[in-house]
């Protein structure tokens, strides 16, 4: 306790460039939390793939659109006949938006058996069943339901370019019948809806198709499941719709690189905030310690040892290095949750994750940036001659 008041004298000596600094750690943390968060992210996702899961989807698109990459329904029964299959499910979509065309709305089409297959959805047995009742019911999350302020019983219609009905509608008058909770993968939220309904619904030449096939095999095993990838491959291979089938743990893998390679690009940018805070604590250090080298002479007349000088310059830069992480790391985790809701819509990112184990990262980070940024204004001290200090040589 003795070395406190020293050192917060040292600080308050030139109060704004310490406020400064402080915010300054503050903000790099806050970017450095974030970023870390979103590198944790896409890790947690990764690891967080189902290896006994495929996925089958059409090789070739007629045109633009999101049910341009249909495959017959029939393709179903062809798939289970292989070995290993334990079960099917699939899926078509209806994107377009809500009320305005900011509030964008995608909503998967879904049969009993994507229920079966993607329990991660939290499409229980009973709500499967809600949703096969309800012919235009659909499921909402929490995050959709807030940011529309939706309810139970609402009314949610979903203009849309891209699917056109029988009768040449764009419009899908659906009806809120349940909320779920979020879950990570889908940063944005996700919408549930009856494929019967949608496959009665559209014009007959596009009846009995869908856009994706998920399947889970009997063995968790990636190197089985690629096997099986390739089966089917091969199965439809020289039909007039052959398809590409992957594995979810491969798909997860190539989702991190796909648009923008999020774990080099992370590390990147919380490199550079690393770098500025041990450029401008580090400069502030040195200049401090270059303007108060005959106090710490004095100090050392008194009896300070060199390390009890040395110490007392650590302390200077670890105490805003620490502050300013703790605060910084404290708003990255606040602001997390909100993060993915602020980029472009067509834009997706998984929401910064910051368990106690990213936050420690953060908080060792700044441990070693305030000691390097000490170093060597420290190390001068040590050598430091008394009597040409305080003979201001």
């Amino acid at each position: 306790m003795k070395y406190f008041p020293l050192v917060w004298a040292a600080l308050l000596r030139k109060p704004a460039h310490t406020i400064l600094t402080l915010l300054s750690v503050v903000m790099a943390f806050t970017l450095f939390g974030i970023m870390i968060g979103f590198n944790a992210s896409v890790e947690r996702i990764v690891n967080g793939a189902f290896p006994e899961r495929v996925y089958v989807y059409s090789r070739f698109c007629t045109g633009p659109g999101p049910n341009v990459c249909i495959m017959p329904l029939a393709y179903r029964e062809q798939i289970l006949r292989l070995p290993g299959i334990a079960s099917i499910g699939y899926r078509s979509q209806v994107p377009g938006y809500y009320q305005d065309p900011k509030n964008r709305a995608y909503v998967y089409m879904v049969d009993e058996g994507w229920c079966r297959t993607r329990p991660e959805y939290n499409l229980t047995p009973a709500r499967c069943r809600q949703l096969e009742d309800s012919r235009t019911g659909v499921f909402i999350t929490r995050s959709i339901a807030e940011r529309y302020h939706l309810k139970t019983g609402d009314a949610f219609p979903v203009l849309t370019k891209a699917v056109t009905q029988a009768d040449g509608g764009k419009l899908w008058p659906f009806t809120v019948i349940g909320i779920l909770d979020d879950i990570p993968r889908e940063t944005r939220g996700y919408i549930i809806g009856n494929y019967s309904y949608f496959d009665q619904t559209q014009p007959l030449n596009e009846r009995g198709t869908l856009g994706t096939f998920a399947i889970n095999i009997s063995v968790p095993d990636p190197a089985v499941s690629a096997k099986t990838a390739l089966a089917i491959e091969a199965l439809f291979a020289n039909s007039g719709d052959p398809v590409h089938a992957d594995t979810e743990v491969a798909e997860a893998q190539a989702s991190s690189q796909w648009a923008v390679n999020i774990p080099f690009v992370t590390m990147v940018v919380a490199g550079a905030g690393l770098f500025m805070v041990l450029f401008l604590t580090g400069n502030g250090i040195y200049q401090s310690v270059r303007e108060r080298i005959a106090e710490f002479a004095v100090l050392k007349t008194l009896g300070f040892s060199d390390w009890g000088v040395m110490a007392l310059v650590f302390a200077e830069a670890a105490i805003p290095c620490l502050l300013g992480a703790v605060i910084g790391l404290g708003l990255a985790t606040a602001f997390a949750a909100k993060v993915p809701s602020l980029m472009p819509p067509s834009f997706y990112l998984p929401a910064p994750y910051l368990p106690a184990s990213v936050l420690g990262v953060g908080l060792v980070c700044a441990i070693l940036v305030a000691l390097l940024s000490a170093v060597i204004p420290a190390w001068r001290l040590r050598g430091l001659d008394v009597a040409a200090a305080l003979a201001g040589k």
